[in-house]
């Protein structure tokens, strides 16, 4: 995996031909080149269209530029609450790109919590997944990344975006669209707050949400009523996925795809026991 500090140090990619064993040219395929390297990072159609990790960083960092104004009028708006930034990562060796924008617009549940959206938009030079966002929830308490899960709320809801026409447009869109919504997801949070489960139940959820048992026995050992093997009592559905969030978030280094994973397999298994029967769709990891 690679870490890049700038869009501008995004590697830039093209088109080439493919050639067969022989050493004849494959009309039907075109190989994506990576230009620092000169390595081909995967092979596609020729009708592929390609959309460079460099012009989508670029598109999302001029959205967090954007944002990053109080005047922009939009709601979670304060003006103290400035707290954008961007991460890039390549992974699959280069194949495929992350960026992540936490937008400074501070959404408050209480006094003591308190939210920042954040916008993840991933790219792939290949047909798999190409470019797509999702969204997720920065708590400012403890700078864990929170999701909430169901089909009207837009980080379960990726925004497969089909071309690179009109990039930045089609990006702005998604970003205010999910900035109007963004209450939904507080009123997922506000509800697991006083909805309380046996501490029982808390493994045996994680593990048949897939999460891998070697993180689950971490998770399990930060429950306050932890002694050894026992485990007793109740707790909120919002605490039990805090000390979750808290270990995918800090301990578990895994690539942006099973990162993501894991996330939204939490947010089921622990936050959203019940919203389905309420007529949310839930989308699956």
């Amino acid at each position: 995996m690679e870490l890049i500090r700038s869009p501008e140090e995004v590697p830039l990619y093209n088109l080439v031909p493919v050639r067969g064993p022989d050493g004849e040219i494959l009309e039907s395929y075109r190989g994506v080149q990576r230009l620092d390297n000169h390595r081909v990072v995967s092979v596609v159609s020729d009708r592929y269209g390609l959309v460079g990790h460099r012009d989508v960083a670029l598109a999302v960092h001029a959205i967090g530029e954007a944002l990053d104004k109080p005047e922009a009028g939009l709601q979670g708006t304060e003006i103290n609450a400035r707290l954008t930034r961007e991460s890039i990562k390549l992974y699959a060796g280069g194949r495929r790109m992350e960026v992540k924008l936490v937008i400074g617009r501070k959404f408050k549940l209480d006094s003591g919590n308190e939210f920042f959206p954040g916008v993840r938009v991933v790219n792939s030079m290949d047909s798999f997944c190409a470019l797509k966002m999702s969204v997720f929830a920065v708590r400012l308490a403890c700078v864990n990344q929170l999701h909430a899960g169901i089909g009207n709320v837009m980080e379960f809801r990726e925004l497969h975006l089909a071309s690179g026409e009109d990039l930045l447009g089609q990006l702005q869109r998604a970003t205010h669209e999910v900035l109007e919504r963004f209450d939904d997801a507080l009123a997922i949070f506000a509800e697991a707050m006083n909805d309380y489960i046996p501490v029982t139940e808390f493994v045996p959820a994680l593990e048949s949400a897939g999460i891998p048992r070697r993180h689950v026995s971490r998770m399990a050992e930060q429950l306050p009523e932890y002694f050894g093997s026992t485990l007793w009592g109740t707790l909120s559905r919002w605490d039990a996925y805090g000390i979750a969030s808290q270990v995918l978030t800090h301990e578990v280094r895994v690539n942006p795809d099973r990162e993501r994973m894991m996330e939204r397999a939490a947010a089921r298994a622990l936050l959203l026991e019940g919203v389905a029967a309420e007529g949310g769709e839930l989308v699956p990891a």
